[in-house]
Protein backbone atom coordinates (compact mmCIF):
# COMPACT_ATOMS: atom_id res chain seq x y z
CA UNK A 1 0.00 0.00 0.00
CA UNK A 2 1.43 3.40 -0.91
CA UNK A 3 1.67 6.20 1.66
CA UNK A 4 -1.35 8.21 0.51
CA UNK A 5 -3.64 5.18 0.50
CA UNK A 6 -2.35 4.16 3.92
CA UNK A 7 -3.03 7.61 5.37
CA UNK A 8 -6.48 7.85 3.80
CA UNK A 9 -7.43 4.47 5.22
CA UNK A 10 -5.90 4.85 8.68
CA UNK A 11 -5.39 8.46 9.83
CA UNK A 12 -8.22 9.78 12.01
CA UNK A 13 -10.44 6.88 11.01
CA UNK A 14 -11.57 6.41 14.66
CA UNK A 15 -11.85 2.65 14.21
CA UNK A 16 -11.25 1.52 17.78
CA UNK A 17 -11.47 -1.75 19.69
CA UNK A 18 -14.07 -0.44 22.16
CA UNK A 19 -16.24 2.32 20.66
CA UNK A 20 -18.81 2.64 23.47
CA UNK A 21 -19.74 1.62 27.00
CA UNK A 22 -22.34 -0.78 25.57
CA UNK A 23 -19.60 -2.49 23.61
CA UNK A 24 -17.35 -2.58 26.69
CA UNK A 25 -20.15 -4.23 28.68
CA UNK A 26 -20.67 -6.75 25.87
CA UNK A 27 -16.89 -7.36 25.76
CA UNK A 28 -17.00 -8.38 29.44
CA UNK A 29 -20.21 -10.42 29.10
CA UNK A 30 -18.63 -12.46 26.30
CA UNK A 31 -15.91 -13.36 28.81
CA UNK A 32 -18.38 -14.46 31.43
CA UNK A 33 -18.67 -11.14 33.29
CA UNK A 34 -15.59 -11.93 35.37
CA UNK A 35 -15.11 -10.38 38.82
CA UNK A 36 -12.60 -7.59 39.35
CA UNK A 37 -9.23 -8.93 40.46
CA UNK A 38 -7.03 -5.81 40.43
CA UNK A 39 -7.34 -2.53 42.30
CA UNK A 40 -8.30 0.35 39.99
CA UNK A 41 -6.70 3.71 40.74
CA UNK A 42 -7.28 6.95 38.83
CA UNK A 43 -4.40 9.43 38.73
CA UNK A 44 -4.99 12.98 37.50
CA UNK A 45 -1.69 14.77 36.75
CA UNK A 46 -2.19 18.53 36.92
CA UNK A 47 0.01 21.50 36.10
CA UNK A 48 -1.67 24.92 36.31
CA UNK A 49 -4.85 23.80 34.56
CA UNK A 50 -8.21 25.50 35.13
CA UNK A 51 -9.18 24.69 38.76
CA UNK A 52 -12.88 24.66 37.87
CA UNK A 53 -12.20 22.08 35.15
CA UNK A 54 -10.36 19.95 37.71
CA UNK A 55 -13.28 20.25 40.15
CA UNK A 56 -15.71 19.13 37.43
CA UNK A 57 -13.43 16.25 36.41
CA UNK A 58 -13.07 14.91 39.95
CA UNK A 59 -16.81 15.23 40.60
CA UNK A 60 -17.66 13.22 37.48
CA UNK A 61 -15.06 10.53 38.17
CA UNK A 62 -16.05 10.28 41.84
CA UNK A 63 -19.58 9.27 40.77
CA UNK A 64 -18.38 6.57 38.34
CA UNK A 65 -18.92 3.63 40.72
CA UNK A 66 -22.48 4.75 41.48
CA UNK A 67 -23.54 5.67 37.94
CA UNK A 68 -21.95 2.64 36.24
CA UNK A 69 -24.02 0.50 38.59
CA UNK A 70 -27.24 2.44 37.96
CA UNK A 71 -27.07 2.92 34.19
CA UNK A 72 -25.10 -0.14 33.09
CA UNK A 73 -26.13 -2.59 35.78
CA UNK A 74 -22.51 -3.45 36.53
CA UNK A 75 -22.15 -4.95 39.99
CA UNK A 76 -19.65 -3.60 42.50
CA UNK A 77 -17.69 -6.89 42.40
CA UNK A 78 -17.06 -6.43 38.66
CA UNK A 79 -16.06 -2.77 38.53
CA UNK A 80 -14.99 -0.45 41.29
CA UNK A 81 -12.61 2.49 41.43
CA UNK A 82 -10.68 2.34 44.69
CA UNK A 83 -9.21 5.84 44.73
CA UNK A 84 -8.61 9.05 42.82
CA UNK A 85 -5.27 10.82 43.24
CA UNK A 86 -4.89 14.41 42.04
CA UNK A 87 -1.14 14.68 41.47
CA UNK A 88 -0.62 18.41 41.46
CA UNK A 89 2.45 20.17 40.06
CA UNK A 90 0.67 23.52 39.95
CA UNK A 91 2.17 26.71 41.31
CA UNK A 92 1.45 27.35 44.99
CA UNK A 93 -1.62 29.56 44.61
CA UNK A 94 -3.28 27.39 41.97
CA UNK A 95 -2.52 24.25 43.99
CA UNK A 96 -4.07 25.94 47.02
CA UNK A 97 -7.20 26.70 44.99
CA UNK A 98 -7.28 23.12 43.67
CA UNK A 99 -7.10 21.77 47.21
CA UNK A 100 -9.93 24.05 48.32
CA UNK A 101 -12.13 22.94 45.44
CA UNK A 102 -11.46 19.29 46.24
CA UNK A 103 -12.83 19.94 49.72
CA UNK A 104 -15.86 21.52 48.05
CA UNK A 105 -16.29 18.30 46.06
CA UNK A 106 -16.04 16.37 49.31
CA UNK A 107 -18.79 18.46 50.92
CA UNK A 108 -21.08 17.98 47.93
CA UNK A 109 -20.51 14.22 48.00
CA UNK A 110 -21.17 14.04 51.74
CA UNK A 111 -24.35 16.10 51.51
CA UNK A 112 -25.87 14.33 48.50
CA UNK A 113 -24.36 10.84 48.24
CA UNK A 114 -23.26 10.00 51.76
CA UNK A 115 -24.13 6.29 51.52
CA UNK A 116 -23.03 5.81 47.89
CA UNK A 117 -19.88 3.93 46.87
CA UNK A 118 -17.51 6.85 46.30
CA UNK A 119 -13.76 6.32 45.69
CA UNK A 120 -11.24 7.70 48.13
CA UNK A 121 -9.92 11.10 46.95
CA UNK A 122 -6.38 12.36 47.59
CA UNK A 123 -4.34 15.47 46.80
CA UNK A 124 -0.58 15.10 46.28
CA UNK A 125 1.14 18.46 45.90
CA UNK A 126 4.62 18.71 44.41
CA UNK A 127 5.86 21.29 46.90
CA UNK A 128 9.33 21.85 48.36
CA UNK A 129 8.81 19.14 50.97
CA UNK A 130 8.13 16.61 48.22
CA UNK A 131 11.20 17.84 46.32
CA UNK A 132 13.29 17.12 49.40
CA UNK A 133 11.95 13.55 49.53
CA UNK A 134 12.59 12.95 45.82
CA UNK A 135 16.03 14.54 45.99
CA UNK A 136 16.99 12.57 49.10
CA UNK A 137 16.18 9.18 47.59
CA UNK A 138 16.35 9.58 43.81
CA UNK A 139 18.79 12.40 42.99
CA UNK A 140 21.33 10.10 41.33
CA UNK A 141 18.81 7.94 39.48
CA UNK A 142 16.85 10.95 38.22
CA UNK A 143 19.97 13.12 37.80
CA UNK A 144 18.49 15.87 39.92
CA UNK A 145 20.77 18.84 40.50
CA UNK A 146 21.00 20.79 43.73
CA UNK A 147 19.02 23.65 42.22
CA UNK A 148 16.00 21.36 41.75
CA UNK A 149 16.12 20.50 45.44
CA UNK A 150 15.02 24.02 46.31
CA UNK A 151 12.07 24.19 43.93
CA UNK A 152 9.20 21.92 42.90
CA UNK A 153 10.36 19.14 40.58
CA UNK A 154 8.31 19.35 37.39
CA UNK A 155 7.61 17.28 34.27
CA UNK A 156 4.60 15.18 33.27
CA UNK A 157 6.57 11.93 33.33
CA UNK A 158 7.97 12.78 36.77
CA UNK A 159 4.42 13.42 37.91
CA UNK A 160 3.17 10.06 36.61
CA UNK A 161 6.08 8.12 38.09
CA UNK A 162 5.97 9.68 41.56
CA UNK A 163 2.17 9.47 41.85
CA UNK A 164 2.29 5.80 40.83
CA UNK A 165 4.65 5.16 43.77
CA UNK A 166 2.12 6.74 46.12
CA UNK A 167 -0.92 5.11 44.52
CA UNK A 168 -1.52 2.23 46.97
CA UNK A 169 -0.75 1.46 50.59
CA UNK A 170 2.26 -0.65 51.53
CA UNK A 171 0.35 -2.78 54.03
CA UNK A 172 -2.00 -4.24 51.41
CA UNK A 173 0.25 -6.71 49.59
CA UNK A 174 -2.41 -7.89 47.13
CA UNK A 175 -3.41 -4.36 46.09
CA UNK A 176 0.22 -3.33 45.98
CA UNK A 177 1.03 -6.20 43.64
CA UNK A 178 -2.11 -6.17 41.47
CA UNK A 179 -3.06 -2.63 40.48
CA UNK A 180 -4.24 -0.90 37.33
CA UNK A 181 -3.58 2.81 36.87
CA UNK A 182 -5.89 4.98 34.79
CA UNK A 183 -4.34 8.36 33.99
CA UNK A 184 -6.89 11.09 33.21
CA UNK A 185 -6.27 14.66 32.06
CA UNK A 186 -7.27 17.36 34.52
CA UNK A 187 -8.67 19.88 32.06
CA UNK A 188 -11.12 17.90 29.91
CA UNK A 189 -14.45 19.69 30.22
CA UNK A 190 -16.28 16.76 28.58
CA UNK A 191 -15.05 14.04 30.95
CA UNK A 192 -17.66 11.40 31.70
CA UNK A 193 -18.24 8.93 34.51
CA UNK A 194 -18.05 6.30 31.72
CA UNK A 195 -14.40 7.03 30.84
CA UNK A 196 -12.76 4.99 33.65
CA UNK A 197 -14.99 2.02 32.75
CA UNK A 198 -13.93 2.19 29.11
CA UNK A 199 -10.23 2.50 29.93
CA UNK A 200 -10.06 0.29 33.01
CA UNK A 201 -12.63 -2.49 32.87
CA UNK A 202 -10.80 -4.64 30.25
CA UNK A 203 -7.66 -4.70 32.45
CA UNK A 204 -8.96 -5.43 35.94
CA UNK A 205 -10.49 -8.89 35.79
CA UNK A 206 -8.58 -12.06 36.65
CA UNK A 207 -6.60 -13.53 33.78
CA UNK A 208 -7.21 -10.59 31.45
CA UNK A 209 -4.70 -10.50 28.59
CA UNK A 210 -5.18 -6.73 28.28
CA UNK A 211 -2.45 -4.74 30.01
CA UNK A 212 -2.62 -1.38 28.22
CA UNK A 213 -5.46 0.76 26.90
CA UNK A 214 -5.31 4.14 25.20
CA UNK A 215 -7.96 6.77 24.51
CA UNK A 216 -8.94 8.14 21.12
CA UNK A 217 -11.15 11.21 20.80
CA UNK A 218 -11.84 14.37 18.84
CA UNK A 219 -10.28 17.31 20.62
CA UNK A 220 -11.70 20.82 20.47
CA UNK A 221 -11.07 24.12 22.25
CA UNK A 222 -13.42 27.03 22.79
CA UNK A 223 -12.15 30.50 21.88
CA UNK A 224 -14.88 32.90 22.89
CA UNK A 225 -18.06 31.57 21.29
CA UNK A 226 -16.24 29.63 18.56
CA UNK A 227 -15.33 25.97 18.72
CA UNK A 228 -11.97 25.26 17.10
CA UNK A 229 -9.94 22.13 16.37
CA UNK A 230 -7.55 21.06 19.11
CA UNK A 231 -4.77 18.48 19.10
CA UNK A 232 -2.38 20.52 16.96
CA UNK A 233 0.81 18.75 18.02
CA UNK A 234 -0.87 15.36 17.81
CA UNK A 235 -1.93 16.01 14.20
CA UNK A 236 1.29 17.64 13.02
CA UNK A 237 3.77 15.37 14.84
CA UNK A 238 2.26 12.54 16.89
CA UNK A 239 0.06 10.91 14.26
CA UNK A 240 2.45 11.25 11.27
CA UNK A 241 5.51 10.14 13.26
CA UNK A 242 4.01 7.12 15.06
CA UNK A 243 2.04 5.86 12.05
CA UNK A 244 5.07 6.36 9.81
CA UNK A 245 6.99 4.04 12.17
CA UNK A 246 4.13 1.52 11.94
CA UNK A 247 4.12 1.80 8.13
CA UNK A 248 7.86 1.13 8.05
CA UNK A 249 7.61 -1.86 10.42
CA UNK A 250 9.41 -0.36 13.42
CA UNK A 251 6.18 -0.80 15.34
CA UNK A 252 4.96 -4.15 13.99
CA UNK A 253 1.25 -3.74 14.69
CA UNK A 254 -1.63 -4.11 12.25
CA UNK A 255 -3.61 -1.00 13.18
CA UNK A 256 -2.84 2.71 13.40
CA UNK A 257 -2.56 4.62 16.66
CA UNK A 258 -5.39 7.13 16.42
CA UNK A 259 -4.33 9.62 19.09
CA UNK A 260 -0.68 8.97 20.04
CA UNK A 261 -0.47 11.99 22.38
CA UNK A 262 -3.59 11.23 24.42
CA UNK A 263 -2.80 11.37 28.12
CA UNK A 264 -5.74 9.14 29.02
CA UNK A 265 -4.46 5.57 29.37
CA UNK A 266 -5.08 2.47 31.44
CA UNK A 267 -2.01 0.42 32.29
CA UNK A 268 -1.08 -2.46 34.54
CA UNK A 269 1.16 -0.83 37.14
CA UNK A 270 3.83 -3.51 37.01
CA UNK A 271 4.02 -3.00 33.23
CA UNK A 272 4.30 0.77 33.76
CA UNK A 273 7.11 0.16 36.23
CA UNK A 274 8.98 -1.99 33.69
CA UNK A 275 9.66 0.79 31.16
CA UNK A 276 11.69 3.99 31.17
CA UNK A 277 9.53 7.05 31.74
CA UNK A 278 10.26 10.26 29.85
CA UNK A 279 10.38 13.15 32.30
CA UNK A 280 8.41 15.61 30.18
CA UNK A 281 5.98 15.69 27.25
CA UNK A 282 7.52 12.74 25.43
CA UNK A 283 6.04 10.28 27.92
CA UNK A 284 3.08 9.36 25.66
CA UNK A 285 5.08 8.51 22.53
CA UNK A 286 7.94 6.77 24.34
CA UNK A 287 5.48 4.62 26.28
CA UNK A 288 3.96 3.48 22.98
CA UNK A 289 7.37 2.85 21.44
CA UNK A 290 8.68 0.82 24.36
CA UNK A 291 5.54 -1.30 24.64
CA UNK A 292 4.64 -1.84 20.97
CA UNK A 293 7.86 -1.05 19.09
CA UNK A 294 10.76 -3.33 18.30
CA UNK A 295 13.24 -3.33 21.17
CA UNK A 296 16.71 -4.82 21.33
CA UNK A 297 17.16 -7.76 18.95
CA UNK A 298 13.72 -7.11 17.49
CA UNK A 299 11.82 -8.15 20.63
CA UNK A 300 8.41 -6.63 21.41
CA UNK A 301 7.56 -6.04 25.07
CA UNK A 302 3.77 -6.10 24.72
CA UNK A 303 1.89 -8.29 22.21
CA UNK A 304 -0.62 -6.34 20.14
CA UNK A 305 -3.40 -8.54 21.55
CA UNK A 306 -2.70 -7.03 24.99
CA UNK A 307 -3.47 -3.51 23.78
CA UNK A 308 -6.82 -1.77 23.20
CA UNK A 309 -7.85 1.62 21.89
CA UNK A 310 -11.11 3.05 23.22
CA UNK A 311 -13.23 5.95 22.01
CA UNK A 312 -13.93 8.62 24.63
CA UNK A 313 -15.90 10.81 22.22
CA UNK A 314 -15.17 14.55 22.41
CA UNK A 315 -12.41 16.11 24.49
CA UNK A 316 -12.64 19.81 25.34
CA UNK A 317 -9.47 20.95 27.06
CA UNK A 318 -7.50 24.10 27.75
CA UNK A 319 -5.31 24.85 24.70
CA UNK A 320 -1.55 25.21 24.90
CA UNK A 321 -0.59 28.89 25.43
CA UNK A 322 -4.26 29.84 25.78
CA UNK A 323 -4.91 33.54 25.18
CA UNK A 324 -1.40 34.21 23.90
CA UNK A 325 -0.58 35.77 20.50
CA UNK A 326 0.13 33.35 17.62
CA UNK A 327 3.90 33.80 18.02
CA UNK A 328 3.71 32.57 21.62
CA UNK A 329 1.42 29.70 20.60
CA UNK A 330 3.97 28.53 18.05
CA UNK A 331 6.73 28.74 20.67
CA UNK A 332 4.68 26.48 22.92
CA UNK A 333 4.07 24.05 20.06
CA UNK A 334 7.79 24.06 19.31
CA UNK A 335 8.82 23.32 22.91
CA UNK A 336 6.38 20.44 23.15
CA UNK A 337 7.51 19.07 19.77
CA UNK A 338 11.16 19.24 20.83
CA UNK A 339 10.46 17.17 23.95
CA UNK A 340 8.56 14.57 21.93
CA UNK A 341 11.01 14.15 19.07
CA UNK A 342 14.08 14.22 21.34
CA UNK A 343 12.78 11.49 23.65
CA UNK A 344 11.49 9.45 20.69
CA UNK A 345 14.92 9.44 19.05
CA UNK A 346 16.54 8.39 22.31
CA UNK A 347 14.32 5.32 22.35
CA UNK A 348 14.33 4.37 18.68
CA UNK A 349 16.94 6.54 16.95
CA UNK A 350 19.22 3.62 16.07
CA UNK A 351 16.39 1.72 14.38
CA UNK A 352 15.38 4.84 12.47
CA UNK A 353 18.88 5.18 11.04
CA UNK A 354 18.77 1.55 9.92
CA UNK A 355 15.33 1.91 8.33
CA UNK A 356 16.08 5.17 6.49
CA UNK A 357 19.58 5.37 5.11
CA UNK A 358 19.79 9.16 5.11
CA UNK A 359 18.14 12.09 6.85
CA UNK A 360 16.80 13.18 3.46
CA UNK A 361 14.93 9.88 3.01
CA UNK A 362 13.41 10.18 6.48
CA UNK A 363 12.31 13.79 6.01
CA UNK A 364 10.85 13.10 2.58
CA UNK A 365 8.57 10.42 4.04
CA UNK A 366 7.76 12.50 7.14
CA UNK A 367 6.78 15.48 4.99
CA UNK A 368 4.41 13.31 2.99
CA UNK A 369 2.87 11.76 6.11
CA UNK A 370 2.61 15.12 7.84
CA UNK A 371 0.96 16.97 4.93
CA UNK A 372 -1.66 14.30 4.27
CA UNK A 373 -2.30 13.72 7.98
CA UNK A 374 -2.98 17.40 8.69
CA UNK A 375 -5.42 17.49 5.79
CA UNK A 376 -7.18 14.35 7.11
CA UNK A 377 -7.27 15.94 10.57
CA UNK A 378 -9.02 19.02 9.20
CA UNK A 379 -11.52 16.88 7.26
CA UNK A 380 -12.36 14.64 10.23
CA UNK A 381 -13.65 17.47 12.42
CA UNK A 382 -16.74 19.65 12.03
CA UNK A 383 -14.65 22.81 12.35
CA UNK A 384 -11.70 23.81 10.17
CA UNK A 385 -10.57 26.59 12.50
CA UNK A 386 -7.36 25.89 14.48
CA UNK A 387 -7.00 27.30 17.98
CA UNK A 388 -4.45 30.00 18.71
CA UNK A 389 -4.93 32.03 15.54
CA UNK A 390 -2.49 29.96 13.45
CA UNK A 391 -3.07 28.37 10.06
CA UNK A 392 -2.46 24.70 9.33
CA UNK A 393 0.44 25.48 6.95
CA UNK A 394 2.10 27.65 9.60
CA UNK A 395 1.66 24.81 12.09
CA UNK A 396 3.09 22.27 9.64
CA UNK A 397 6.22 24.34 8.90
CA UNK A 398 6.86 25.03 12.58
CA UNK A 399 6.78 21.35 13.57
CA UNK A 400 8.59 20.23 10.40
CA UNK A 401 11.55 22.50 11.26
CA UNK A 402 11.82 20.95 14.74
CA UNK A 403 11.83 17.42 13.32
CA UNK A 404 14.41 18.36 10.66
CA UNK A 405 16.79 19.81 13.24
CA UNK A 406 16.69 16.64 15.33
CA UNK A 407 16.88 14.34 12.33
CA UNK A 408 19.92 16.17 10.98
CA UNK A 409 21.57 15.83 14.40
CA UNK A 410 20.66 12.13 14.57
CA UNK A 411 22.29 11.38 11.22
CA UNK A 412 25.25 13.75 11.63
CA UNK A 413 28.48 11.95 12.51
CA UNK A 414 30.55 15.14 12.68
CA UNK A 415 34.32 15.11 12.89
CA UNK A 416 36.56 12.71 14.76
CA UNK A 417 36.38 14.52 18.09
CA UNK A 418 32.59 14.89 17.98
CA UNK A 419 32.14 11.21 17.14
CA UNK A 420 34.58 10.13 19.85
CA UNK A 421 32.89 12.30 22.48
CA UNK A 422 29.48 10.85 21.55
CA UNK A 423 30.82 7.32 22.02
CA UNK A 424 32.37 8.22 25.40
CA UNK A 425 29.13 9.88 26.54
CA UNK A 426 27.10 6.81 25.56
CA UNK A 427 29.38 4.62 27.70
CA UNK A 428 29.29 6.98 30.70
CA UNK A 429 25.52 7.64 30.51
CA UNK A 430 23.86 4.45 29.35
CA UNK A 431 20.51 5.58 30.77
CA UNK A 432 19.25 8.20 28.33
CA UNK A 433 19.13 11.79 29.47
CA UNK A 434 15.61 12.95 30.22
CA UNK A 435 14.34 9.53 31.32
CA UNK A 436 13.49 7.95 34.65
CA UNK A 437 14.88 4.40 34.78
CA UNK A 438 12.27 1.63 35.10
CA UNK A 439 10.82 1.78 38.60
CA UNK A 440 11.24 -1.98 39.00
CA UNK A 441 14.95 -1.45 38.37
CA UNK A 442 15.05 1.37 40.92
CA UNK A 443 13.29 -0.89 43.43
CA UNK A 444 15.83 -3.68 42.93
CA UNK A 445 18.74 -1.24 43.26
CA UNK A 446 17.39 0.47 46.39
CA UNK A 447 16.30 -2.57 48.37
CA UNK A 448 14.66 -1.62 51.69
CA UNK A 449 15.15 2.08 50.94
CA UNK A 450 12.54 1.78 48.18
CA UNK A 451 9.79 0.99 50.69
CA UNK A 452 10.94 3.88 52.87
CA UNK A 453 10.66 6.20 49.87
CA UNK A 454 7.18 4.95 49.06
CA UNK A 455 6.06 5.29 52.66
CA UNK A 456 7.11 8.94 52.68
CA UNK A 457 5.32 9.61 49.38
CA UNK A 458 2.17 7.79 50.55
CA UNK A 459 2.14 9.80 53.77
CA UNK A 460 2.63 13.02 51.80
CA UNK A 461 -0.65 12.73 49.92
CA UNK A 462 -3.57 14.35 51.71
CA UNK A 463 -6.80 12.40 52.09
CA UNK A 464 -9.77 14.53 51.06
CA UNK A 465 -12.56 11.94 50.98
CA UNK A 466 -13.79 10.25 53.08
CA UNK A 467 -13.11 12.50 56.01
CA UNK A 468 -10.54 11.18 58.45
CA UNK A 469 -12.06 9.70 61.59
CA UNK A 470 -11.37 11.78 64.64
Amino acid sequence: MDILDYIRENSFSYRVDIPSVEYAKQYLEERGSPPQDKELIIIIPDRNEDPEALRSTVTQLAMSNLLIGIFLGIERERFRIKKIVVSDQSDREIAKENRGLLYTVRDVLYNTLRKADIPEIYHLHFDLELSEIIYGYLRDRLRIGKKERDRPILGKGINMAISSLASSELGDEVADRDAVLVFMDAENKEVSYEDPFLLGSPLIYKGSPILFSKAAFKRYHMEGERRKIGGRVNASLGVPLINMLIYKGLMPIKRPIIYPLSGEIGIDRNLFWSIKIARRYGVETTTLLQLLGKGERGKILLPEDSFLQVDLGINMDQPLAEGKPPKEVLKGVRRMSEDIISSTFQIIGGSIKEAWGTSREFMKMFEEFQSHTIERWMQSHDSRLITGGIGHEELRRNVYSVVKEHVDELYSEGGFFKKTWREIREVLHQDEEGFIPPINQIRDDMGDEFDKLREKLINKKEKIYPEKKR
